[in-house]
């Protein structure tokens, strides 16, 4: 069980209350509680005696606020443990959000005898699908796994009372909303559907009329939804150049050889537990990664590049502690969930402001401080700066001396133990330092400018 600890007010209530009020199902509350959930944020006191009364709801709260919570004791209360086959369909746009959503309602379930949850998500044998969706009462999975397995009558639905949007925005995009439509279409008239997102406009709003009756509606952020806990600053990357006739290709080198630089002293400058590095290349991810892990922090990367089965084995490696830094694409922008993420590196840009706040709310999980740096070196991370500050997002040089605010995670005494001896393996490496930033320099070069 985690340790209790103050949190910002993205999850404190004014009430001196648990979840006890809330929740009458005691296995349902001793899940709670092993899973370290002790007080209820304002999503949750809001959205969970909803949802347990069986009406249609859609839900926004910033990231990092405790959604998944407040779905997850939904989807158990509509569980009846007496009748075979699923019972709770929920929905998410990747694959590493269903399987962060399973486990986490895997947990909050671990009391009720005989419960299971199981995700049913692509780039995995859908023949292991069709074995676990016989024995779960919840599933979660992403829109083509549940549309194949739908479209080939794997997956009987004439039990399911509950049907559940995670990221509805994103669901509800044009990549997605002809499989939603499908899905929803194979599903009984009389359940109960749900839907949540960290984003609330009109438009989404009519777009889930079709898969909401009569729906309440709980809107808590009024104004840009970033989480109160999370600094965020730029910092300027110098360009070593002046010749302007410089070959496109040549410059866009130089400017990643800079920011990858710039990478390097950051983390040596701010204290982390671990960072996720954003980047809008493969490639280049994997380059970064290789370097990082040269400069003594253990990194890996993620992208869709990768084969699912090795990404998630690097998003275990990250929940695990294994490595302190995450080289990654928009493919984890949203929902993931790692509550010792408390710095978020920008060396790219996404394409709107929405991605940028699902990059950063990375950090600062569930009310915790966390910091967000954006490397600026180009006109164009320049322009996306422009767009924040036109969206009421100002960001500060970033200071000498960076500190976090009042509410840092404590780690407990694994993860404690962990860190140690991720610091002492880097200091190890910094022994012998002449060869080994000579070593460094070759590298570098040899990324940028191979022979």
């Amino acid at each position: 069980m985690s340790r209790p600890l103050n949190r910002s007010h993205d999850v404190q209530i004014d009430k001196d209350i648990d979840f006890s009020p809330l929740i009458h199902n005691q296995y349902i509350l001793q899940g709670l509680e092993k899973s370290g959930y002790a007080r209820p944020s304002p999503i949750q006191l809001k959205a969970i005696p909803l949802g347990r009364l069986g009406v249609d709801l859609i839900a926004q709260a910033k990231s990092g606020t405790g959604k998944t919570v407040v779905f997850g004791v939904i989807a158990l209360e509509a569980v009846n443990l007496n009748v075979k086959g699923p019972q709770v369909l929920m929905v998410a746009p990747t694959r590493e959000i269903a399987v962060q959503i399973c486990d986490v309602v895997q947990n909050l379930g671990q009391c009720m005898p005989g419960f299971h949850c199981s995700a049913l998500i692509g780039g995995l044998p859908m023949q292991a699908d069709q074995q676990r969706l016989q024995h779960s009462q919840v599933l979660v999975g992403t829109p083509g796994r549940l549309m194949a397995l739908l479209s080939s009558q794997k997956l009987p639905t004439n039990t399911i009372n509950l049907f559940v949007m995670d990221e509805a925005d994103k669901l509800m995009s044009d990549t997605f909303r002809p499989q939603i439509d499908y899905i929803y279409s194979r599903l009984p008239l009389k359940k109960q559907s749900v839907a949540f997102s960290a984003t609330f406009t009109d438009a989404l709003l009519a777009s889930l009329n079709k898969f909401v009756v009569n729906p309440h509606t709980i809107h808590l952020t009024q104004d840009v939804p970033t989480l109160e806990e999370v600094q965020q600053y730029q910092t300027a990357v110098q360009i070593d150049t002046d010749d302007a006739e410089e070959a496109p290709y040549l410059r866009a080198m130089k400017v990643y050889k800079a920011k990858y630089e710039a990478i390097g002293k950051l983390l040596s400058k701010v204290e982390f537990y671990q960072c996720m590095v954003f980047t809008n290349s493969f490639s280049r991810s994997v380059e970064l990664a290789a370097w990082l892990t040269k400069m003594g922090w253990k990194t890996g990367y993620i992208s869709s590049g990768l084969t699912q089965a090795k990404r998630l084995k690097v998003m275990e490696d990250m929940r695990q502690f294994n490595l302190r830094v995450l080289v990654c694409s928009d493919l984890i922008a949203r929902g993931i969930d790692i509550d010792r993420v408390n710095l978020v590196i920008n060396v790219d840009y996404p394409r709107d402001v929405e991605t940028y706040l699902h990059r950063i709310g990375r950090s600062g999980r569930y009310g915790t401080s966390g910091i967000a740096v954006n490397l600026v070196a180009t006109e164009d991370d320049r322009a996306f700066l422009g767009s924040l500050l036109d969206n009421g997002i100002s960001l500060p040089p970033l200071p000498e001396n960076i500190k976090y605010g009042d509410f840092t995670k404590e780690l407990d005494t694994k993860e404690g133990a962990k860190l140690q001896r991720h610091l002492h393996k880097r200091v190890a490496q910094e022994v012998n330092q002449p060869m080994k930033m000579l070593m460094i320099a070759k590298a570098i070069f040899t990324l940028f400018f191979p022979p």
